[in-house]
């Protein structure tokens, strides 16, 4: 199994202004708080416009958005890089109603049109309609039943209890995802190290023919953070 090459190193100007939280003061014990992650996939997207803007988006979606930082800041971002919002349909689920809620409320503080769907991973979502697909999964590895005491809770432990190497939400959704994508969709993905990217990539590369990329990579404190993108190897067929 080949390893990943490193990804460049972060410009000077690399950190992603954030999108307004005020509104949130107080909510953290039912909401993710936006960290360090949060903060790394931002600034991997914007240093990703150039690709984001190849993609065409006309349909952006977010799995576990958590507080809407996310999906809200790819919002601005893409703005700011000439991409008016209302050109792009954005979607964010959560299966966690408190986070629905924050979502909501960070996007419309921040004037961004956003649909909020309650749902546990794609299955509302139709075959090859999405353009870009970002996920902050639940990362930390834990045991098998901490992992799946969050998900049928629904709460928030549901947004960082991974499993064994932290993968068990991300293995459900890595069969769907060349379904899921549209031809020249990419999926922004971020992990810890103890995910195992490069046996990420080849899976995905096997399943789906689709390459990947370290676009990012930042520690903080005892985590190893990096930001994968998958993108197709060559446009799908019609």
């Amino acid at each position: 199994m080949a390893k990943l090459p490193p990804p460049p190193p972060p410009r000077a100007d690399s950190r992603c202004p954030l999108p307004s939280l005020v509104h949130l003061q107080g909510d953290w014990a039912n909401v993710y708080e936006p960290s360090d992650d949060t903060y790394l996939l931002l600034d991997a997207l914007a240093a990703d416009l150039a690709v984001l803007r190849a993609a065409l988006p006309g349909v952006v979606l977010e799995l576990g958005s958590g507080s809407g930082c996310i999906i809200t800041g790819l919002a601005q971002i893409l703005a700011r890089g000439g991409v008016p919002a209302a050109s792009a349909a954005l979607v964010a689920t959560d299966l966690n109603a408190s986070a629905n809620a924050a979502t909501a409320a960070t996007a419309a503080a921040n004037s961004v049109p956003l649909e909020v769907v309650r749902a546990d991973l794609l299955g509302a979502v139709r075959p090859g309609t999405v353009d870009v697909l970002l996920f902050n999964p639940p990362y930390v590895p834990t045991s098998e039943e901490e992992a799946a005491g969050g998900q049928a809770e629904r709460d928030i432990s549901a947004a960082w209890a991974g499993g064994p190497d932290g993968r068990v939400v991300v293995d459900r959704l890595l069969p769907d995802l060349g379904r899921l994508l549209s031809a020249r969709g990419v999926f922004y993905l971020l992990g810890v190290r103890e995910n195992r990217p490069d046996e990420l990539a080849a899976q995905v590369e096997a399943q789906h023919g689709m390459r990947a990329e370290l676009i990012a990579e930042r520690r903080a404190q005892n985590e190893r953070l990096f930001v994968m993108r998958f993108s197709r190897s060559q446009p799908a067929s019609a």
